[in-house]
Formats: C-alpha cells, structure tokens, sequence
C-alpha cells in the first residue's frame, strides 16, 4: 500500500478493502430513505417560504440524489469489483457525490435562514442536515476518505446560517455544531478503529482456525476429541481415510458410540475389536494413556491411544501401524527362520522343542530329535562354489519337508546341518523308518545348474523322556549320536547310547589336544626310506607325521589324520609337514630327495602351489628334490584347479607321484589325464608277489605299462628277501620301500641311515 491510498485501504488487506466498498455502495435502500427524506423536508419548507431559491434547492438536492442512486445502481450490477484500482474508482466516486450532497444541504439550510424567519422552517432545515450529517458516521467505517470534507460543507454552511440570524443563534455554533462535529469525527474514527480491530481479530482467529484444520488434516495420526458423553468435538480426515467413513459419520456432535457401530456394520472392524476400544473409551478412569492395538477386516494394523481428561472427555490418537508391524513381523521372521531354505532356524527350533517337551510330559507323550549332517557337502561348495552350494540345500530341505509329517518340525540347524522335532512319537520304529527314508533320499542325485551332486547324511537321534526331559540333554545327546553316526562311517543312523557319552568325552578330549600338537607342531616328522632296486641305495625318503598322545601314547595316522580333516586343520598340519620336510632334505646330500604326502583337503583352499613354494624357498631346496604324493580321492575331486596346481608344481621341476595305486576303481585313467612322475603300488599287491600268481602278474604288467608311458614304480610294503628278489627279478621296478629296509624313524635316524649308507659307498669304491 502507498500513502496515496485511503486510510481504510492502508490498514485493511485488499480483499477487505473491496469488500467494503462493495457493500456500502450497494445499500440503495438506505440512500433513497435519506433522499426521500430529505426532499420531503426540502419540498415542505419551500412551500412554507414560498421562494423559488428553496424550489430551486429542493430540485437540486432531487437531481444529486437520482444521480447517486444511479451510480450506486450500476455499481450493484457490477460487483464484485474487479481489483483494487476499480474499488478505488468507485470509493472516489461515491465520496464525490456525498460531499456534493451534504454541500447542497448545507447551502439550502443557509438560505432558509437567510429568506425566512419562521421558526418551523429554519428548525426543519436545521434539523435535516445535522441529521444527514450523523449519517456520515454511521458509514465512515467502512470508508474514511473525505469524512472531514462532508463535515465542513455541512457544519460551515449551517454555522453560516446560525451567523445570519443573529442574535444568540451564533453561540449555538460554539455550544451545539462543534461538539457535535467533533463527536461525529471522534465517534466514527473509533467506530472504525473497533470494527476493524474485531475485523482483524476474526480473520486472525479464522487463519488460525484454517491453519489448524489443514495441520490437523495433514497430520500422518488420525485425531479425534469427544466431550464426556460421547460426542464429537473435532476430528481429521485421517480417521476418516483410516476406517473407510464419510465426513458426516463423525461431524461434530456425532454420537461416537453410533461410529463404533458403523464400524462394526461396514465390516471394517471386528465386533470383539470394537468392544476393547469402547471400554478403553467409555469406561476406564483416568490415569495412564491406554494403547489399544487393532486388527481391521482388510489385515491393516491399527493402534489407538486413548488419553482420558478430567471430566473432559478423551483425546484418541489413531496410527496406521501396518508397515510397521510387516516391518516387525519380517525381522521376527529373518531372526527365526533360514533366509536359504525358508525353514526354521536354530533359534526357533529350540524355542519349539521346549514348548514341546513341556506339553509332553503333560500329555505323557514321546518325542524325538533328530540330528541330520551333510556328508561330503563341503567338497561341493569348494568345486562348486557357495551358491550352488546353497541351492543343494534348497533341495535338501524340500525332500525332507516331504518325508516328514505335518505335526513335524524340520529346521535348518547351521552349516550343512538340519534338525527334525518328531512329536508325537509311537516307538523306536517310527524314528527308524525316517532315519532310513533320510538316508536314502538325501542319498539320490541333486541337479544343480546342470552338476549332478551326490551327497550323503549321517543322524543321530535322542527322545525324550528316556534319553532326557530338557532341551539342552535332548539335543546334546542328539548330537553325540550324530558324532556316533559319522565315526562308524558315515551314512547312517544312530540312537543315542548311554555309553556314548564317555566314549564322546574322550574322543573330545582327543580333538582338544590334537588341536593343540597341531598348533604348537608336536606332531612329528619320521622318514622312511626308499631304496634303488638295482643297489638298494637310498634314493628318497617319505615324509610321515606321527603323533604320541601324552596319554594313549602312540597314535597311528590312520587314527588322527581323519580327525585332524574334520577339524579343518589338514591345510595348517600339512603345511607343518611340508615345510619341515624341505628343511630336513636341505641337509642331506644332493642327490637324495624327500616325499611328502598331501591330503585332497590341501587343494580346495587354491593355496597348495604357494604353500610348497614358500617351503621350498624358506628350505633353499631344489624343487627337484622334492616329491608330492597324491591319492586317488584328490583325483576325484579334481575342479580343474586342483589339475592346474599340479601342472605348475612340475613344470618348476617338483616331480608328481600317486600313492596307493591299485586300491581306486578307475586308476587307470589317471595315468593318461594327470601329470605324473611316478605310481607306488599299494602293499596290499605285494604281500602275493611270487605268492599269487594273479597278483604278480598284475604288478608286473602295471610296471612294464608305467614304464613304457615314462613313468617309474615303486613298490610299496617290503617285507621279505623274497618279495624283493621277485621285484628285482621282474627289472621294471625302480624302487622299492618297507620294513625290510626299515620303518619310519626320526629325523637324526635318517642322517645316521644316510651317513651308514655313504660309508659303505665309500668303503665299495676303495
């Protein structure tokens, strides 16, 4: 706004601005009152005077009346005003033609008193005037503009009069006209002060009130208040969204009892629902807030807070907690259940067995726990990588949900591991027949991506309440069944014994100290030696581990190497063997060299190759004095980087040999596919060389094809003259070894053997 604007226009926006012009100048009934008025007052006088001054008067006053009336007639037609100009337009206007007006009253009033003596006429005149100009406050609150300019040319012309009288009329300009002109001024200014402070008061309140409605309507909770008995105070449009109704189901003073039974009819809540809710609302005291969660026909989760006042009624705070509780639901879910095969978790599984156990011994019933592990499933993921790894058990877990019934829980335990809670059970049968079912499908091929994969499954089984009444008991002695199970060969099932339990205590006693030699390379490195069958000149040792358990004593390989594969330990335990084998070979004369053998378990880390370089180097051994024995179970598991790693060990000169040869059912193959230096036949062919005839033949035809294929034999288990005269008979055999030479001793009994042995070298050469 400039100063240029009027003074109402200053302090009130433009809306209201227009607004007031528009209805003051659309009140034409108030100006023809006043004009009718006015002429009859004029017409009166001017028929008493008799003057053509006052007829002339009265005309005017008529013409400056039928042109505002006009004005104000267009005007009407024309509302609303456009903008503000416009509405400026017609204040103007409007103004004009009230001063005008008030100019002509105040002019005839003059010339009645001017013409005329009597007394009627110049009170009628008087009394016309001043009673149009108190007609000037009543209108100046909606425009102040030229109120001053109405006052004048009314009250000046009127003193004017009062002054041609004489006499004591003029002293009634000082005691009448101007207290009167001043409380019309003053009258109206705070007319208008006050109209307009209330104006700006409502408009305040009314942008408060808009305020809050649109906050109260966008606000994420619906929000509903209800005095004490029941009845809508206010409510937004989130309770509406949230249980489906129109704005006029909970308009204000709605019964809130009728709303609840709406609810209920629409089929949007639950008639037991709705009663929780009505009591919270109708019948609880006050106190704490009271949160009542609620479940809607379309499964949407709703959360109501009820805070009672003091005798005030209740606030109630509705919250959509759907996405909240799917988001609590799916973390519950991931917590209890096994993101791979969808079953139920360790977790889960222990909080069923309990509830079980104790439902059981209610009821006297038996239950049984099985424990499932996966044979041969680490290879799989070793060669075929983790997800396909996974994928296996996917198909695991489908077979099994297939074999179980429905009162059954089969869960993923950890690893390659699952559990199953039968219950209830009949008898030992029962678990029997399911063990057996397991076995034999787990046992069937899996078709992974285009793999055929073939594993096996070991069990153990324990019930309740023979085998114990708690779930710790249950699943330990479930557990030391499945230890059972795979000791005794794997792929099958065992019930838990009580005389498993010491047998299960020492063999842990076992792990816990092989552990132990492993870390701190107490398992020691014995040599025995392999000899040139022309000369019997040792040529190589091999490199053997040995074991004395502080209190079973010696521990033959064949006992502790497997356990040392189940703990993960082989790859840390051969690295220990290998590299102090390199040591050793480094300190004996050039030409002998040292066999070490490696387990399958060695290559599926993919770090084989770097393992034997780093020994060699740390040894400053020559790689061809350095000899890795392999076995036929490392050739089955050949993923093609296991072949890799062998091909590069040989083409840096370490030489390739297969132990056992003989013992696999496709060992032939093995001779054309893989890099190899040299085949040890087994010492189960050589126990019937010269005896069996079957036997010697097969030795010396394996010798003679190896040879021809640029390979050199050695025969394993040497034990008698006789045995070795046949071998040297036969003039295929480059070597031989066996407790006819000697048996595996430490390593200062092999430098004593080498040094023996260099002596009578020397002794035959002189």
């Amino acid at each position: 706004m400039t100063a240029a604007k009027s003074g109402l226009q200053a302090k009130t926006p433009d809306a209201l601005y227009i607004g007031f012009v528009d209805s003051l100048l659309v009140d034409t009934r108030g100006l023809v009152m006043t004009l009718a008025g006015t002429i009859f007052a004029s017409g009166v006088v001017s028929f008493v005077v008799a003057s053509p001054i006052e007829w002339g008067f009265t005309g005017l006053i008529a013409l400056a009346g039928a042109v505002r009336l006009r004005y104000m007639i267009k005007h009407a037609r024309s509302r609303p005003s456009e903008s503000v100009d416009a509405a400026r337009k017609w204040e103007r206007s409007y103004v004009i033609g009230a001063t005008i007006f008030m100019a002509l009253l105040g002019l005839w009033t003059t010339a009645v008193f001017w013409e005329t003596e009597d007394g009627f006429s110049r009170l009628m005149a008087t009394l016309t005037t001043i009673s149009c100009a108190f007609g000037i406050w009543t209108r100046s609150f909606a425009i102040a503009k030229g109120t001053n300019a109405q006052l004048l040319v009314a009250f000046l012309p009127l003193s004017a009069a009062f002054a041609v009288a004489g006499g004591n009329y003029p002293l009634l300009i000082a005691i009448v006209l101007i207290p009167i002109f001043l409380w019309i001024k003053n009258s109206s200014t705070k007319l208008r002060e006050t109209f307009l402070g209330e104006v700006a008061a409502r408009r305040e309140a009314a942008t408060l009130a808009g305020q809050l409605d649109t906050a109260l309507n966008n606000m994420s909770h619906g929000l509903c208040m209800i005095d004490r008995d029941g009845k809508v105070i206010v409510a937004n449009e989130q309770v509406l969204r949230i249980f489906a109704l129109r704005s006029e189901d909970v308009e204000v003073g709605a019964d809130m009892r009728a709303i609840l039974r709406r609810l209920v009819r629409n089929d949007v809540v639950a008639r037991g629902e709705v009663e929780r809710l009505s009591q919270a609302l109708f019948r609880g005291g006050e106190g704490a807030d009271l949160v009542i969660p609620l479940e809607t026909k379309d499964r949407r989760a709703i959360e109501i807070t009820v805070h009672r006042m003091k005798d005030e009624g209740a606030v109630v705070v509705i919250q959509d907690v759907t996405e909240r509780r799917n988001a609590e639901r799916a973390i519950d879910r991931m917590a209890r259940f096994d993101s791979v095969t969808d079953l139920p978790n360790r977790r889960c599984f222990e909080e069923q067995l309990a509830i079980t156990l104790k439902a059981c011994r209610q009821a006297q019933d038996r239950v049984t726990v099985l424990f499932l592990d996966l044979d041969d499933f680490k290879q799989v993921n070793d060669s075929l990588g983790h997800t396909r790894g996974d994928k296996l058990l996917v198909a695991i877990a489908e077979r099994l949900q297939a074999l179980v019934r429905p009162t059954d829980l089969v869960a993923r335990w950890g690893g390659d591991e699952f559990a199953i809670l039968q219950r209830p059970v009949a008898d030992d049968q029962q678990t029997a027949l399911l063990a057996e079912q397991i076995i034999r499908e787990v046992s069937r091929p899996v078709f992974v991506d285009g793999y055929e994969v073939i594993v096996g499954v070991s069990i153990g089984s324990a019930s309740a309440p023979q085998d114990g009444v708690t779930p710790d008991i249950i699943l330990s002695n479930a557990d030391m069944a499945l230890y059972a199970a795979k000791s005794d060969g794997r792929r099958t099932w065992r019930a838990f014994e009580k005389s498993m339990d010491a047998k299960i205590q020492i063999r842990r006693l076992i792990e816990l100290d092989l552990r132990a030699a492993v870390t701190n390379e107490s398992i020691e490195v014995y040599y025995q030696p392999i000899v040139e069958v022309a000369n019997r000149k040792i040529s190589s040792f091999e490199a053997l581990a040995r074991w004395n358990h502080p209190v079973r004593g010696r521990m033959s390989p064949a006992e502790f190497i497997p356990i040392v594969e189940e703990l993960g330990l082989m790859e840390e335990l051969g690295a220990s063997v290998l590299r102090r084998a390199c040591l050793a070979c480094a300190a004996w004369p050039g030409e002998v060299s040292v066999s070490v053998n490696l387990s399958s378990t060695q290559f599926r880390s993919g770090k084989i190759e770097q393992t034997v370089l780093d020994a060699l180097a740390a040894a400053n051994l020559s790689p061809d004095r350095l000899e890795l024995e392999i076995t036929e179970s490392t050739l089955l598991d050949d993923r093609g980087s296991t072949r890799n790693a062998l091909e590069a060990l040989r083409l840096r000169g370490v030489r390739i040999s297969l132990d056992d040869f003989g013992t696999g059912y496709s060992s032939l193959s093995y001779l054309l596919t893989f890099p190899l230096d040299r085949i040890k036949i087994d010492r189960s062919f050589t126990i019937g060389l010269g005896v069996h005839e079957r036997a010697s033949i097969l030795v010396e035809s394996v010798a003679r094809m190896s040879k021809q294929l640029g390979m050199s034999v050695l025969v394993e288990g040497v034990e008698t003259e006789a045995q070795m005269r046949f071998i040297e008979g036969l003039g295929t055999i480059a070597e031989a070894q066996g407790f006819l030479f000697s048996p595996a001793v430490p390593e200062t009994e092999a430098k004593k053997m080498l040094a023996a042995s260099g002596a009578r070298r020397r002794v035959a050469a002189a």
